[in-house]
């Protein structure tokens, strides 16, 4: 009898294999290793005339009373559950089986002859080419003397998911992941950062970002208005509170945008291919003056003249009256005078829409949006591209110098974008996902094949801005994923979707995602919606996953030959996802802030200062990251630069 053989076929139900266990002990002694019979996850063979079935095992259990088992002499029947994954021909693994085993098939454990030659045909598969086409994750769980590699073409092309609980090393393997990328050298990888944790994993010792790194946050991050479609727009800004009139605001942004993003299209001779949604620079001073004319204006009885207070206003051709209101504030009789009446559409119905543009401006958390010059002169690579002084026309090109540094176009070459989404209001990350991911589609769908380049999109706790259940609003940054999850393969972009609740992402994205690293989950819901979107070969290893220990995942898809339980290796340096050690830092204590300092940074609702060294500050806190000076930090006063020179003048005059 061959020593491997521990049992036999008693059952085939398509690619799933009952077999009846025929040891009394549930090891077998094999090349100086002992390897136990049944565990979950481990690997089996099915020896056939021609060919050998690769099985995993998926389950394990005891029935009736037949002979032989263990613990005499009470006599079970041991059954095991397998999942077939591949077939050995030719001393060569193939995923997939074609041919299937028939009751009493002899099964035999899985060794480490086994697992050489199925990974000996992996780097086969991985050679030639002239370029790297493989990269390393970790080792094989079952035998850690294999490691385990990913074909990068499968991986990354075809969408990938990365899901599990909190703490069960999704960030790690996130980081892992884009640092084996960023070693090919026209890497391009955009990452959305929910929680401001991935530069600490791309940072030098210093705690600045590496010199192929661009880190954007809400201080230097610069995403202009004007690229927002209309819809975004009404998103952020129509008054929901004011139902009767969200109407007469829909449709008076419609016509201003119209009209206001006009001399733009007009100098960039854009023709009848203009729209509403077209990005091109509009004032948003001008908008917000011409919403206050419009909330307050008044039409000649029988004309469609405005009744302007001065008279000689009142006669100037309609033409030139739409341009007055679109440029200055003009005036109203307040009351019903005669021979007036007010806007049918507008009158006292925009109020709302002003008073919430006022509100967002004077909220400096929204200054990378709608403050795009200021925000510019904190951003090194976009100082030079937007001025006040430039025509719209100018203005509008500020989409490509956005899209150049989202795409490490600079110099030095870039590799990775960072976009820490933390320090922005939760109401706009939806919107800023969303016109980002947009515009980095339409330029490779644009761009020519031959100079198309490709571009990985990591969307960080999913969950937030990709949800199944759309609340009653419309969803931009799910709409625009889910784009890329049907289309982005053909254009060169790929998404990569990390979440610790995979049952409240769109499930039309993850089902698009071919490679899936599945990590601990202990969730019955997200364990029975992660089994809806895996492939159905695949959906007994869900219920291995609570069993996972951290940094312990299945890598699923056509990326590896079949599902690998991994070790992931840790990368280089981690993100800062870890949880806060309450019991070190109670024992070991820190540092005592600066109370009135960290107000002020709250009352500034600047983060990124948090990261600036102080001697009040906790052992944990660096420097900011930022190409930028420090921000955040109070001013120099005329008070404090007097008080430095008496300083110095009676250390001079101790001197004498």
């Amino acid at each position: 009898m061959d020593p491997l053989e521990i049992g036999y076929v008693i059952g085939v139900h398509g690619d799933e294999v009952e077999v009846q266990i025929g040891l009394g002990e549930l090891h077998v002694p094999h090349g100086g290793k002992l390897y136990r019979v049944g565990r979950l996850g481990t690997y089996v063979t099915l020896p056939m005339e021609r060919r050998t079935l690769i099985g995993f095992v998926t389950g394990i259990g005891t029935t009736g009373e037949l002979d032989p088992a263990p613990n005499l002499p009470t006599p079970r029947r041991i059954t095991m559950t397998l999942q077939l994954l591949g077939t050995v021909r030719d001393d060569k693994f193939q995923r997939g089986v074609n041919e299937y085993p028939t009751l009493g098939d002899p099964v035999r454990l899985g060794v480490e002859e086994d697992f050489a030659l199925i990974f000996g045909y992996f780097d086969e598969l991985a050679t030639g080419g002239g370029h790297p086409r493989t990269f390393s994750m970790g080792r094989f769980a079952i035998d850690t003397d294999f490691e385990v590699k990913v074909l990068g073409k499968d991986f990354f092309a075809k969408h990938v998911a990365i899901m599990g609980n909190s703490g069960s090393g999704k960030s790690c393997t996130t980081a892992k992941i884009v640092h084996e990328a960023l070693k090919l050298p026209n890497a391009q990888i955009v990452l959305f950062d929910m929680h401001g944790e991935y530069l600490s994993a791309f940072s030098d010792e210093s705690g600045r970002a590496r010199a192929n790194v661009t880190y954007l946050c809400d201080r230097n991050l610069v995403l202009p208005y004007w690229m927002l479609a209309c819809e975004e727009f009404e998103q952020l800004f129509l008054d929901t509170n004011d139902l009767p009139n969200i109407n007469a605001q829909k449709m008076f942004l419609r016509s201003a945008f119209e009209q206001l993003k006009r001399p733009a299209a007009d100098e960039l001779d854009l023709g009848g291919e203009f729209t509403i949604d077209t990005p091109v620079y509009y004032s948003l001073e001008q908008l917000m003056t011409y919403a206050l004319n419009m909330n307050e204006a008044r039409l000649v009885l029988n004309t469609h003249n405005y009744a302007f207070s001065r008279l000689p206003h009142r006669t100037l051709p309609l033409e030139q009256q739409e341009q007055l209101l679109l440029t200055r504030r003009m005036e109203f009789n307040p009351a019903s005078a005669e021979g007036e009446v007010p806007h049918a559409t507008y009158f006292g119905r925009l109020l709302g829409l002003v008073n919430l543009l006022e509100t967002r401006l004077n909220d400096r958390r929204y200054d990378f949006l709608l403050r795009p010059f200021e925000q510019a002169a904190r951003n090194p690579d976009l100082a030079g591209v937007l001025q006040p002084e430039q025509t719209p026309g100018e203005l509008s090109q500020s989409v490509a110098a956005v899209i150049r540094q989202m795409l490490g176009r600079s110099e030095p070459r870039r590799n990775l974008t960072i976009v820490d989404l933390s320090g922005l209001p939760f109401d706009v990350v939806d919107v800023t996902v969303a016109v980002l991911t947009r515009a980095l589609f339409d330029f490779n769908f644009w761009s020519p094949p031959d100079v198309r380049r490709p571009i990985l999109l990591v969307f960080e706790e999913a969950h937030n801005y990709l949800p199944r259940d759309n609340g009653g609003r419309k969803l931009f940054a799910r709409q625009a994923v889910e784009k890329v999850a049907k289309e982005g393969r053909k254009y060169g972009v790929s998404a990569m979707i990390v979440s610790q609740r995979p049952n409240e992402i769109s499930e039309t994205v993850l089902s698009q995602c071919n490679s899936m690293v599945l990590m601990r989950m202990n969730n019955p819901d997200d364990q029975e919606y992660a089994a809806r979107v895996v492939s159905d070969q695949f959906r007994s290893l869900i219920s291995l996953l609570p069993s996972l220990k951290p940094g312990e995942g299945f890598i699923i898809g056509d990326a590896v030959v079949m599902p690998m339980r991994t070790l992931i290796d840790l990368p280089p340096r981690l993100p800062q996802s870890g949880n806060v050690d309450f019991f070190e830092l109670w024992s070991r204590g820190t540092g005592d802030g600066d109370v009135e300092r960290i107000v002020q940074r709250w009352w500034r609702q600047d983060r990124s200062a948090l990261a600036t060294a102080s001697p009040a500050d906790g052992p944990n806190e660096r420097r900011d990251p930022t190409a930028a000076p420090p921000q955040g930090e109070p001013k120099p006063t005329m008070a404090d630069a007097e008080r430095k020179l008496a300083d110095l003048a009676a250390m001079l005059f101790e001197q004498k």
